[in-house]
């Protein structure tokens, strides 16, 4: 591996393994991305839904929810490296999961908060990794606007359901979970 963050080549599991353990870390096309940091206001949209999904889940006596998980993606093809990953901001799961979620176990939801108002990655690179990872459900969070875009996967697409800036939101794979947005957007300063 070459030594500058920018010039991270990935193409084995091996390779991903040895990346810093100080950062998250995308692969993507063969080269490991270090995410920046996101700025409070993303941070508290982020903690009020992991508030929200948790003690909806913890109601329905089942699935988890976790922060900045690591979801791997099969390559597209043609494939540059053996190995491609997202960290979205929050993985929903009816099951727990050992360490990662591998490719062919994701989560049913993954949830995505923009951190600027146009979201282009979310809205091409991420939608399409997502659907080839098999993940039934995706939401990308819009704190400028305040609403939300879930999109439920069809075939190897999503489509658009709905954009909600009120809720209840209801995820499709966990019947009776309901998500108020209302406490999410009072987290805005």
């Amino acid at each position: 591996m070459i030594a500058t963050t920018q010039d991270i080549l990935v193409q084995t599991r091996k390779d991903f393994d040895r990346l810093p353990e100080d950062g998250l870390w995308e692969v993507v096309e063969g080269r490991a991305i270090l995410l920046p940091a996101n700025d409070n206001e993303h941070q508290r949209v982020c903690v009020a839904l992991l508030k929200a999904f948790f003690r909806g889940l913890e109601a329905l006596g089942y699935g988890e929810v976790l922060p900045s998980a690591n979801v791997f993606i099969p390559p597209p093809s043609p494939a540059w490296s053996k190995v491609q990953n997202r960290v979205p901001d929050l993985a929903v799961s009816k099951k727990p999961h050992k360490k990662r979620f591998e490719v062919g176990d994701p989560p049913e939801l993954v949830i995505e908060i923009l951190s600027t108002r146009r979201g282009s990655v979310e809205r091409s690179e991420k939608l399409d990794d997502y659907a080839r990872a098999g993940i039934g459900e995706y939401w990308i969070v819009n704190p400028f606007d305040r609403n939300v875009e879930v999109y439920l996967r069809s075939g190897d697409d999503y489509v658009l359901r709905e954009t909600a800036a009120a809720g209840p939101l209801r995820p499709e794979a966990f019947p009776g979970l309901e998500i108020d947005l209302k406490p999410i957007w009072a987290a805005l300063v």
